[in-house]
């Protein structure tokens, strides 16, 4: 008697969890799409019986996980599964998702990596990682600096309206580090056109001298820059490996936008 009641259990668990699989596919399958999607054409994309189909779509429904239009009776997206996965957006950390990657491209480089946070028309950096070839910089964790000069400030203000980086400009001024800093706000706001051209921002020994940082900025499900990653490194060094770092920086740029629900569409048209 106890092994058939065993029984009965592994096979109600099993039930059960395909159950749910087939919940969360269909729940998946209709937030893929761009249109709103019929029984039929769910239980045909997904090589289901229509009456299961419907069964679950309808347990979905009364959960606010999908919604049904009256006119044409078919499913999309619901408040529900909207607001699950905006909980999960809102409750990452950003240094906990970055953090291992910056790592990852601290070590395959050999620079410094940093990743900042922008805050009161400044940035801060909040997490870094050294390669074995890693120099020593100026610039440490919770350390503030403007974004006139820095490619990691460059990054973030490529993003911002003109007006916001005229303001950040004029209160926070445009202080010279170095020869190379530059101090004309309208050469500033030409180079930063050119960073949303390019996709990246450049620190060209403007901070300090003899070192070069390259930047890319990180996007959320908002569409918002709400980090920004860089690699520096001794000058020479980095124009040498310029293509490589670039391109590093870009990708991870994608990935963790991705991971964040960024999408291109949801990005800010200046």
């Amino acid at each position: 008697m106890e092994k058939k009641n065993n029984n009965n259990t592994s096979s109600s668990s099993s039930q059960s969890n395909s159950a749910v699989e087939r919940a969360l596919t269909i729940l998946e399958f209709i937030a893929l799409r761009k249109e709103p999607v019929g029984v039929g054409e769910v239980a045909e994309k997904l090589g289901l019986a229509k009456s299961t189909t419907h069964r679950i779509l309808e347990g979905l429904k009364n959960k606010q996980f999908i919604e049904q239009i009256n006119a044409t009776e078919k499913y999309t997206i619901g408040i529900k599964a909207i607001e699950v996965g905006m909980s999960g957006l809102t409750n990452w950390n950003i240094v906990d998702i970055t953090g291992p990657y910056i790592r990852q491209l601290a070590y395959d480089l050999n620079e410094t990596s940093f990743l900042a946070v922008f805050d009161q028309g400044e940035i801060v950096y909040v997490y870094k990682a050294e390669g074995n070839k890693a120099v020593t910089t100026n610039a440490q964790l919770g350390t503030r600096k403007p974004i006139h000069c820095t490619a990691l400030g460059k990054a973030f203000a490529a993003q911002l309206h003109i007006e916001e980086v005229d303001r950040i400009l004029t209160e926070k001024g445009m202080e010279k580090y170095t020869d190379r800093t530059l101090t004309d706000k309208q050469k500033y706001l030409a180079e930063l056109s050119l960073v949303r051209e390019k996709g990246y921002a450049m620190d060209d020994e403007e901070v300090e001298e003899g070192l070069t940082c390259f930047a890319v900025p990180i996007f959320n499900y908002t569409g918002h820059a709400v980090a920004a990653i860089s690699v520096a490194g001794p000058t020479e060094r980095m124009i040498t490996n310029k293509d490589n770092i670039v391109n590093s920086l870009k990708q991870l740029n994608n990935q963790l936008s991705t991971r964040l629900g960024f999408v291109p569409a949801m990005r800010k048209r200046l």
